[in-house]
C-alpha cells in the first residue's frame, strides 16, 4: 500500500447532497475536483451561481472557491486523486436504483484501468440496498480493472444521515459518523478524510460494509415508525372530544427512551429518504425470508394520512381550496412525495379549484403540473393573494410567514383554515373558522 495519499480528492455527484458536502471538504482545506455529467450545472458553478436553494450553500460556495474545481468528465481524476467520493441520487419513486452509482463506478474504472498507480479508494455515500457493495460493486470493479480488493483498490461506505433544508448543518454536526470499510487501511484513510467535516465531536462507528448499509436503511425505517405512531395518535385524537395530540406527544416525549424528535402528529412523511429507505428495509427483509410487519404497517399508516387529509378537505364541500406550503417539508424546494402535491392532484381530479403557494418550490411545482393544463389550477407569488382565493385554506407547512395570517385576510363567508400542524395562533381567528388536524373539531 502507498504510504502517502494525494491531498486532492475527486467528488462525483454535485446534487442537493453532493454539492454541499463537496464544498464542506473544500472550505476545510481539502483540494476537490467536483464532477457532474450535467454540463449546465457545471457552467453555473464555474460562473459562481448557486444552482439550487439549500441553507448555507451560497456561503459555502464562496468559502470553498479556492479549493474546488468543477468539470463534467473523468479524464485524469485517477492519476490526480487517490480517493473518489460518490454521492449521487439513488431515488426511484418510493424505491431505490443503483444505476447512477454503477455508471459512476464504471467511469472511474475506465480511468483506473489505464493507470499504473498501485491503489485507489472508492468512498460511497449514496444510500444502497444491503449487500449491494459486496455483491455488485466490488465484483464490478475487480472485473473492469483486473485489480483485487484491498490490493489495487479499497472501498468504504459512509452513508449520509442528513435532511434537506439542513444538509450543511447536519453534515457538520452529525450525531454519529458511520464508516463501513473493506479493510483497516481503507478505514484509516476514510477516517482521516472525514475528520475535516464535524464541528462537534461525534462518535465514529467502524464496521463492515454490509453492517453500514443495514445501519443506514434501519435508521430511517425506525424513524418512520415514530412518525407514523405520532400520526396514528393524531388520528385517534381527532375522534375524541377535548383532546389535542400535541399535549399527548409533548408529555410522552419527555421520557428519554422516546424523545420529542419526530414525535409530531401531522401529515404523511415524504421526501427522498424515508419512503426509499422504508421500501429498501422491507425488500431486504423479504430477501431473507422475514416479513417486516411493523414497517409495512408504518407504510399503511403513512398512506392513510393522505386519505385522511383529502377526506377532511372534501367533507367541507368547499369548491376553491388554497394550499400553503407545497414541498415535503419546510426550507427545501423538494416536492418528492409531498402530501400537499398529493392533495392537490386528488382535488383537481374531483373538479375542485386549487390555488397553490410556497416560498421556495413554485418552479418545481409548475413542472410537476405542467401536463395538467386547466383553469382550475392557479399559482400565486403572494401568500395573501393565494389565501384570499380559497374558501378553504390548508396550511400544510409551518413557515413563519404563515403566522401573519389573521381575520383581516378573510375573503369568503364561512371561510375555513385547516392547520395541519397546529402552528397558527387560534385566538387570531373569530371571523374565519379555525380547524386543525390532531384534534376533534
Amino acid at each position: 500500500m502507498p504510504n502517502i495519499i494525494k491531498d486532492k480528492i475527486s467528488f462525483i455527484g454535485l446534487g442537493k447532497l453532493g454539492l454541499p458536502l463537496s464544498t464542506i471538504f473544500a472550505k476545510n482545506g481539502v483540494k476537490v475536483v467536483g464532477i457532474d455529467k450535467q454540463q449546465k450545472l457545471i457552467d453555473k458553478l464555474k460562473d459562481g451561481d448557486v444552482p439550487f436553494f439549500e441553507e448555507g450553500l451560497q456561503e459555502n460556495l464562496k468559502l470553498s472557491r479556492d479549493n474546488i474545481e468543477y468539470k463534467s468528465d473523468y479524464e485524469g481524476i485517477v492519476n490526480d486523486t487517490d480517493i473518489s467520493v460518490i454521492l449521487v441520487n439513488t431515488q426511484l419513486g418510493k424505491n431505490y436504483s443503483t444505476v447512477n452509482v454503477e455508471y459512476v463506478i464504471r467511469d472511474i474504472c475506465k480511468e483506473l484501468k489505464k493507470s499504473d498507480k498501485s491503489y485507489h479508494l472508492f468512498i460511497l455515500s449514496s444510500t444502497v440496498m444491503p449487500k449491494d457493495i459486496e455483491d455488485n460493486f466490488i465484483p464490478m470493479i475487480e472485473e473492469l480493472t483486473d485489480r483485487k480488493l484491498n490490493e489495487g483498490f479499497g472501498f468504504s461506505y459512509v452513508p449520509d444521515v442528513v435532511k434537506l433544508g439542513s444538509v450543511i448543518n447536519d453534515f457538520e454536526n452529525p450525531d454519529v459518523v458511520i464508516i463501513g470499510s473493506s479493510d483497516g487501511y481503507s478505514c484509516k484513510i476514510t477516517k482521516e478524510l472525514y475528520e475535516n467535516i464535524p464541528k462537534n465531536n461525534p462518535p465514529i462507528c467502524e464496521m463492515s460494509l454490509t453492517e453500514a448499509e443495514i445501519s443506514k436503511v434501519s435508521l430511517n425505517a425506525y424513524l418512520v415508525n415514530k412518525i407514523s405512531f405520532a400520526n396514528f395518535l393524531s388520528n385517534l385524537c381527532e375522534r375524541v372530544d377535548g383532546v389535542n395530540v400535541d399535549n399527548i406527544t409533548n408529555s410522552i416525549g419527555y421520557h428519554k427512551p422516546i424523545g420529542h424528535y419526530f414525535l409530531k402528529g401531522g401529515l404523511s412523511f415524504g421526501g427522498t429518504c424515508f419512503p426509499r429507505d422504508t421500501s429498501a428495509f422491507i425488500e431486504f427483509s423479504d430477501k431473507l425470508g422475514l416479513e417486516a410487519k411493523q414497517i409495512k404497517a408504518t407504510d399503511e399508516i403513512n398512506e392513510y394520512q393522505d386519505v385522511n387529509l383529502f377526506n377532511i378537505v372534501h367533507d367541507t364541500k368547499k369548491d376553491s381550496i388554497s394550499i400553503l406550503g407545497l414541498s415535503f417539508k419546510p426550507n427545501t424546494p423538494t416536492i418528492t412525495d409531498s402530501a400537499s402535491i398529493e392533495l392537490a392532484w386528488k382535488l383537481l381530479k374531483k373538479g375542485k379549484s386549487v390555488n397553490l403557494y410556497d416560498p421556495l418550490c413554485m418552479d418545481e411545482v409548475k413542472k410537476k403540473f405542467e401536463p395538467f393544463v386547466t383553469t382550475s389550477l392557479r399559482y400565486f407569488d403572494s401568500l395573501e393573494e393565494c389565501f384570499k382565493a380559497g374558501e378553504l385554506v390548508v396550511v400544510a407547512l409551518p413557515y413563519d410567514e404563515f403566522k401573519n395570517i389573521d381575520d383581516t385576510w378573510k375573503s369568503f363567508d364561512n371561510q375555513i383554515i385547516l392547520d395541519c400542524w397546529r402552528f397558527l395562533d387560534e385566538n387570531k381567528f373569530n371571523d374565519i373558522s379555525y380547524k386543525c388536524l390532531g384534534r376533534k373539531n
